[in-house]
């Protein structure tokens, strides 16, 4: 066997020996959920404002029903009330978002086909922050939040 064909194998060989490596280590990583580092789950107390486009008064319920590492699912149930007319309407919708070691909560809100996310930082067993949304019709809405942890 020449030189120039023994390199060739010696090259399609160490091409074959990286890829499998590259495929097992995928293998031997779990699928199966990992626990939950921040200890989210559970109902919060939701309270907020809408400041615009219609200032609005928020109050109801943060449900986080399953967390994973740094992720979590759940469900926000809302009365919003107007400020200016004293109307109520019923928000409700899916949670899914993270949480990061720096104890920074990012969540969106999908309530009436809009979007809304979440940015708040967790202290004890309250989270802070503000909120923005965009509906279909591009109408943008924004606000503050602030979530407490029902005691058990």
């Amino acid at each position: 066997m020449n030189s120039a064909k023994r390199s060739r194998v010696r090259v399609s060989l160490r091409t074959l020996v990286l890829a499998s490596a590259v495929v097992l280590s995928g293998c031997l990583q779990s699928t199966e959920p990992q626990p939950s580092l921040l200890q989210l789950n559970g109902s919060w107390n939701y309270s907020g404002f809408q400041s615009g486009p219609v200032p609005e008064t928020l109050s109801g319920t943060l449900t986080i029903s399953s967390a994973s590492g740094t992720s979590f699912q759940g469900q926000l149930h809302l009365q919003a009330i107007n400020s200016q007319t004293g109307t109520p309407r019923l928000l409700d919708g899916l949670v899914s978002g993270t949480a990061s070691s720096s104890s920074v909560v990012d969540f969106d809100a999908n309530v009436e086909s809009t979007p809304r996310r979440h940015v708040g930082q967790i202290v004890a067993d309250t989270i802070t922050g503000t909120w923005i949304g965009s509906s279909p019709d591009g109408t943008m809405s924004s606000g503050t939040f602030r979530v407490e942890r029902e005691t058990r």
